[in-house]
Formats: structure tokens, sequence, C-alpha cells
């Protein structure tokens, strides 16, 4: 082969480098399917606003930035745990609440808060949230448990035309620190606050199943 036939080839050679890895990137880029629409990722519970329990007081600016953001599992972590607080959680409602919804509070327990919350939330349209406000007395507070007395108001913005947007009363709340020195509910009473007034109790009733 002469001169010249060995020029022309290698430049042939040269020439076709370049198109040929300009190829196999695009190969590659094709099997990686970066370009692929992603399919969304499922909604999850933000986790964000949470503050570990380290004193009382806390448990009830946990359970209102839980409703502010409607985080079931939030809320669910103010309330007792019997295999970390050697005692499960128990709820007593209104008298008047525990005649209307017959039955529904005689096994009221942990669960059954994030089931009411969870019923709650899916009628409550996007882009709103739910408001708790609570004014707390310190009944009495010691190394490893405490009582408050509150008063409460609890908006949620809900799309059940028949059911009270707004729950207020009073409530006793029993605490006590858990195995890992963070706070919980283990009871709470719920007081009557009126014949007709709308309280917590009655929101739990509604949204209970």
């Amino acid at each position: 082969m002469s001169h010249a036939l060995v020029s022309r080839s290698r430049g042939v050679r040269h020439r076709f480098c370049p198109i040929l890895a300009g190829f196999t990137v695009i190969a590659l880029l094709a099997g990686c399917n970066i370009f692929d629409t992603r399919d969304p990722e499922p909604p999850s519970q933000s986790s964000s606003s949470y503050v570990p329990a380290t004193e009382p007081s806390l448990v009830f600016s946990n359970m209102s930035n839980a409703f502010r953001d409607l985080n079931s599992l939030n809320y669910l972590k103010s309330f007792a745990d019997s295999s970390t607080a050697g005692r499960g959680f128990s709820f007593e409602p209104t008298p008047q609440a525990k005649v209307k919804y017959t039955g529904v509070f005689l096994a009221w327990n942990r669960q059954s808060e994030q089931q009411y919350f969870d019923n709650l939330r899916s009628k409550i349209p996007a882009g709103s949230t739910a408001t708790l406000v609570f004014a707390l007395s310190v009944q009495s507070l010691q190394s490893d448990s405490a009582q408050y007395e509150a008063t409460y108001t609890l908006t949620a913005p809900h799309s059940v035309a028949a059911v009270a947007k707004v729950a207020s009363g009073k409530a006793q709340f029993f605490l006590l620190a858990d195995r890992s020195r963070n706070w919980v509910i283990w009871r709470w009473v719920d007081l009557p606050a009126g014949t007709n007034t709308f309280a917590w109790s009655d929101l739990k009733g509604e949204f209970a199943q």
C-alpha cells in the first residue's frame, strides 16, 4: 500500500472516531432512560415540625403543629405506647358524647386517635389546614409525671356539611416520661363545657370511622 493510501486510511479512521464516540454516548444515555418521565413519588408526611418532647409543654406544641401540618404520624407520637411508656393511652369523652356515640369510645386507644385524625384529614380540601390552640394550666409537675388542665379550640375546615368545623372545650391531660425521657399523654379526660358545645369528643365521634 502506498504512503498516500495509508494517509487517507488514517484520515478516515480519525473522522469516524468522534462519530462513533458520539453514537456510544447516545446509546448509553438511552440505556439509562434519563429522558424518561419519572413517576411521581407518593405523598409523605413531613416530620420537620416535630420536636422531641423533652418537656411536658412540648407535647401540646407538637399536637398543634401536627394539626397545622395534617400529620397523623407526628400526632400519634404525643400518646403513650405501652411498649415504651409502661402503660397504654386512654381517652374519656364528655358524658354527652359518650351517650351520643354509643360504643365508639368503649375501646378507644392510641390507634383510634390516628384513625379519626386520618379520617378528618381526608375531608380537608387540599391547600387548607387545621388550627389547634391551647390555653394551659399546670396542675401538677413531677420529675416523671405531670397533669395539665387546658381549654382548647380546634378549627378543622373539613367538607362534611352536617358536622361543625370548630370544636372547643376543656380537658385534663395526664402525662408521663417514657423510657426515652420523652413526655407523652397516657390519660385524656374531655370535660363538659355546655349542653350545646361541640367538643373534641364530638369531633372524634364523627370521624371515628
